[in-house]
């Protein structure tokens, strides 16, 4: 359902919306107005950080995800693109869409320096560890086997590789997985 949006400035949108009572009915404004043509970058920037935001706020993350990072590609900083695509890829994972995760990471990291890229490294590492355990916590363990395998082949110290391998050992012999826990264990 659309809707017709007649407000043109940032400030009129701003305004419309904080009248609005519903998350689902500011997305439905916030989805009428992208479809507007002749707003700006920054308008359009607003909107699609709007619209990621009211998305969590309905639980939809892999829309969120794909709104945060249609905003990430509008970015004029490299700072802010690169939080923008760590929080699309934030989103991704949360939804358990690993594949694209991993691209927004590579997109984050793509044009930033060696102490952001750091950043992004650091962000993904933690990311990964927080949907492992939420997942593991929740009893969805072969779920937490694709995030486990991702971490083992990130550059780790020695303490928390151990602790995943342990982890992912005994994920692998509780779903049944023997060969690949007998394989990483190296027996």
């Amino acid at each position: 359902m659309a809707v017709q949006v007649r407000e043109r400035t940032l400030d009129e949108i701003k305004k419309k919306l904080v009248e609005m009572n519903t998350d689902l009915n500011k997305i439905t404004y916030i989805e009428s107005a992208l479809k507007e043509t002749g707003f700006s970058f920054e308008i359009k920037r607003f909107l699609w950080g709007e619209l990621a935001k009211h998305y969590v706020g309905r639980k939809m993350f892999e829309k969120a995800a794909r709104a945060q990072a249609n905003k990430a590609s509008m970015e004029i900083t490299m700072r802010d693109k690169m939080e923008s695509y760590i929080l699309s890829a934030e989103y991704f994972a949360k939804v358990g869409k690993i594949d694209i995760c991993e691209d927004m990471f590579v997109r984050a990291g793509r044009d930033v320096t060696g102490e952001q890229n750091a950043r992004v490294k650091l962000a993904r590492r933690n990311i990964y560890f927080a949907c492992a355990k939420e997942l593991e916590d929740t009893g969805k363990r072969a779920s937490a086997v694709k995030f486990y395998e991702k971490l083992m082949k990130m550059e780790l110290d020695g303490l928390e590789r151990a602790m995943i391998k342990d982890k992912l050992i005994k994920t692998y012999n509780a779903l049944g997985l023997f060969r690949e826990a007998k394989m990483l264990d190296g027996s």
